[in-house]
């Protein structure tokens, strides 16, 4: 199965992602980026947006 997962070595903290998710499944929060992995629809839109490729989305 296919989940949405992050790369957080990567991950500037930019919030981009968050801005393009239409299925509020992240999150900026205090101790980073937060997947609501439950929500997400695999869509890719925030893994095309990602500008330091800190998202994926790939077989668990």
């Amino acid at each position: 199965m296919e989940q949405l997962r992050l790369k957080r070595e990567l991950c500037g903290e930019c919030g981009g992602c968050v801005a393009v998710c239409d299925y509020e499944v992240l999150e900026l929060a205090n101790n980073g980026l937060g997947i609501k992995d439950n929500l997400c629809v695999k869509c890719n839109d925030c893994v095309i947006f990602c500008p330091s490729g800190a998202l994926e989305i790939a077989d668990e």
